[in-house]
C-alpha cells in the first residue's frame, strides 16, 4: 500500500473501540455496539479487500444442524453443551433475519434435507432411530415443532431413499447479507478500513502493528478474524480450517428444491441460478486442511467431483469455478467470548456455523465491551 499523512494518520487515530475483521462477526458486533452507543467511535480493521475468511466465501446455507450432526455432537459435548450450541445458532438466525431482510439477502425457506449414502455405515438406521429424540430436544430448547421429519427422496438416485427434513432452515447470498451489514455500519458512522493486515498486538502499549509500518492505538480491541485469530493470539484455542467449494454452469433441467447435508454435515450442496454449488469434504483430509493458506488441493477436488457425480451425471465435467474458505474450529464447537488480555476481548471459533452463530456472538461482544 502507499499510505497518504493523511491517511496513515486516520487509522492509527485512536478510537473508542477497534475492532478487527470485518466477517459477519466484526460487522454484527460494531453494529449492536453502535446502536446501543452510538456516541463510542468503532473502527473495524480488515486485511482484504473484503471480509478475508469465511463470510463471502461460504455456501449461503442459514442452517442450524442437521440429525447426524446433532448426535455427533451430543456424543463428543453431551447433551445440554450440545443444544447451548444450538441455541446460540438459532437465536444467531433470528437477529440476522431481524437485521437484514429475508428479501434483500435473498433468504429462501427451501428446508434442509439430510441424505445418505450406502457407504455411510448404518448412519441413517441411526438418525431415524432417534429422530423423535431429537425432535423433543428442538421442542425443548428452541420451542419448536416436527423440526425434523421423513421424506421421500425421489430425485437423487444415488442416495438413499429416505432423507431428512428440517423444514426451518434455508439459504442466503452471503454478498448480499454482507453488503447490508456494512451498509448498516457506515452508517451508523463506523469507519472500515481495508488493506490492514494486523500482525501484532502490544498489549502493554495498547497498539497494534500492521502492514507498512502502521503503528494503530486502542483503547478496547476486539479480534473478530476467527480462523486466522491465533495467528495473533496463539494461545487461543482456535486452529484454521479450509473449506473447498465449486459451483458449476447452468444445467439444463436441475431440480434441487432444497439444501442438502450429506456425512454429518461434512458436505453440502444447493441449487443456484440453475448450477450446482457443491463444498465440503474437509475430513478427508483433515490434516492437510487444518491451515489458513487459501487453495483447492487435489484429494478434495476428486472426492467433491464424485460426490458431484453422484448428484447429476456429467456434472463434474461444467465445473466453471472453484474457491475456499477458512474457518475457526477447536475441540469444542462453543464459539470464544472471552477477554484474551485487559482490554483485549475475542469472538472467534465459529465451528463452520458463521452464517448462523456470527450475529449471536456480535451482540454478545458488543454486551461485554459496552
Amino acid at each position: 500500500m502507499n499510505f497518504s499523512f493523511w491517511e496513515k494518520y486516520f487509522i492509527e487515530s485512536p478510537t473508542d473501540i477497534t475492532i478487527i475483521g470485518s466477517g459477519i462477526v466484526g460487522l454484527s458486533t460494531a453494529i449492536s455496539i453502535k446502536r446501543s452507543r452510538p456516541e463510542l467511535s468503532v473502527k473495524i480493521l480488515e486485511r482484504g479487500s473484503s471480509p478475508y475468511g469465511a463470510s463471502t466465501k461460504n455456501a449461503g446455507f442459514a442452517c442450524f444442524g442437521s440429525v447426524s450432526e446433532l448426535l455427533d455432537d451430543i456424543e463428543n459435548m453431551g447433551e445440554q453443551a450440545c443444544m447451548e450450541v444450538v441455541k446460540m445458532r438459532w437465536d444467531g438466525l433470528y437477529k440476522l433475519k431481524s437485521r437484514v431482510s429475508e428479501s434483500v439477502m435473498k433468504y429462501q425457506n427451501v428446508g434442509g434435507t439430510e441424505l445418505f449414502r450406502h457407504q455411510d455405515g448404518g448412519l441413517e438406521a441411526k438418525c431415524l432411530d432417534q429422530m423423535s429424540y431429537c425432535n423433543e430436544l428442538m421442542s425443548d430448547h428452541l420451542r419448536i415443532s416436527q423440526c425434523y421429519t421423513t421424506q421421500k427422496n425421489n430425485l437423487l438416485e444415488s442416495f438413499d431413499s429416505i432423507a431428512i427434513f428440517n423444514q426451518y432452515e434455508g439459504t442466503i447470498n452471503p454478498i448480499w447479507m454482507m453488503n447490508e451489514l456494512t451498509r448498516q455500519a457506515i452508517s451508523l458512522g463506523v469507519n472500515i478500513i481495508n488493506g490492514v493486515k494486523v500482525e501484532n498486538i502490544n498489549i502493554h502499549e495498547h497498539t497494534v502493528t500492521a502492514t507498512d509500518n502502521l503503528l494503530i492505538n486502542y483503547n478496547k480491541l476486539i479480534v473478530c478474524t476467527n480462523g486466522f485469530a491465533a495467528q495473533l493470539l496463539p494461545e487461543l484455542p482456535v486452529v484454521p480450517a479450509r473449506n473447498q467449494v465449486l459451483i458449476t454452469s447452468p444445467i439444463a433441467g436441475l431440480d434441487l428444491p432444497s439444501a442438502y447435508h450429506v456425512d454429518k454435515g461434512y458436505v453440502y450442496f444447493r441449487q443456484y441460478e440453475g448450477r450446482i454449488l457443491l463444498g465440503g469434504g474437509r475430513n478427508m483430509d483433515s490434516e492437510n486442511e487444518s491451515t489458513s493458506e487459501f487453495g483447492n488441493t487435489e484429494v478434495i477436488r476428486s472426492y467433491l467431483l464424485n460426490v458431484l457425480e453422484t448428484i447429476h451425471s456429467g456434472a463434474s465435467e461444467k465445473v466453471e469455478h472453484w474457491w475456499s474458505g477458512i474457518l475457526g474450529v477447536g475441540e469444542s464447537k462453543f464459539p470464544i467470548c472471552t477477554w484474551a488480555h485487559e482490554d483485549v476481548l475475542v469472538g472467534v471459533r465459529l465451528g463452520g456455523m458463521g452464517v448462523a452463530i456470527g450475529s449471536f456472538l456480535g451482540e454478545k461482544l458488543a454486551a461485554e465491551v459496552i
